[in-house]
Order: structure tokens, then C-alpha cells, then sequence
């Protein structure tokens, strides 16, 4: 590997933003800037500006991938054009004929549920223990004769 860069803030702190914003995860900037991640770790440390351009650019990119989500998961309306080519009865093209049509995208369960036990994990998160049959068992004891009989006879 070649020597390392010297960090230069008016070219890294952009670049480091326009590659974050993208979904760079820290090893693919620092391959980008042909530095270790142990050498990117340092910039981020020593140089205020070079960290806060990188953590907005993550945080600008999380927020559209959670918004996308959340849009995913309620369902959501959308527009689309059709272009319509027709032909007369000569076999000659036709001016063509753009319609819009307004479609919806139901809301996703597998969506839903990845937000919640992500946002709500208390009351959401993927544990057995959820599904476990909690039912009531009943000792034939703490029954009256009379449902003991019925619950007899179902046997």
C-alpha cells in the first residue's frame, strides 16, 4: 500500500459526505480514500469537521431508508404513466396516448414487523417465549361436579 494520505479537509470532508450519504460503510470510504480503517478512525478522531461530515451523511442516508420503511410498511399511493402505442387500421402508428394511473402499495407485514421489533422490541422482539401456549390448565379438583362431569364426557 502506497504511503498514506495526509487528511486535507476541504477535499476529504465532502468526499467523505457525498460517500456516507450514499451508504458507504467505514471500510468502502477508507478503500475509497486508499487509507486504513485504522487510518480513518484517527481523521475521525483528530479533525471535528471530517467526523461531523461523515456522521451526517450516515444520518442523512439512514433517515431516508428508515422513511422508505415506514412507507413500506403503512402502504402508500403512487403515480405512473403508460405510454399507449395504438395502431390504425393501415398498420400506421397512431399518436401515442400517455395515461396516468394512480396505483397503491398495500402496507407490508414483513415490514411492519421489522419495525416494531426493532422500535418496539419490548412488546415485538422475535422470542420464543412469545409463543408459548399460556393456557389455562385446569386441576379437576378446583372444578364444581357439574363441570367436572362436562369436562369428563368431552373425553
Amino acid at each position: 500500500m502506497a504511503a498514506p494520505l495526509k487528511y486535507n479537509q476541504a477535499y476529504h470532508d465532502d468526499w467523505a459526505w457525498s460517500l456516507a450519504i450514499k451508504g458507504a460503510t467505514d471500510v468502502e470510504i477508507a478503500e475509497a480514500f486508499g487509507i486504513s480503517v485504522r487510518t480513518l478512525n484517527r481523521w475521525k478522531k483528530d479533525h471535528d469537521s471530517f467526523m461531523v461530515a461523515l456522521m451526517s451523511g450516515k444520518d442523512q442516508a439512514d433517515a431516508k431508508v428508515e422513511k422508505k420503511l415506514y412507507e413500506r410498511a403503512i402502504g402508500y399511493k403512487y403515480t405512473e404513466k403508460e405510454t399507449v402505442m395504438e395502431m390504425d387500421s393501415n398498420g400506421n402508428r397512431k399518436p401515442a396516448k400517455v395515461r396516468v394511473v394512480e396505483k397503491e402499495c398495500p402496507p407490508d407485514v414483513l415490514a411492519q414487523m421489522y419495525w416494531l421489533n426493532n422500535r418496539k422490541s419490548a412488546q415485538y422482539k422475535r422470542n420464543p417465549e412469545n409463543f408459548i401456549d399460556k393456557s389455562i390448565v385446569y386441576e379437576i379438583e378446583d372444578m364444581d361436579e357439574v363441570e367436572a362431569e362436562i369436562y369428563d364426557s368431552k373425553d
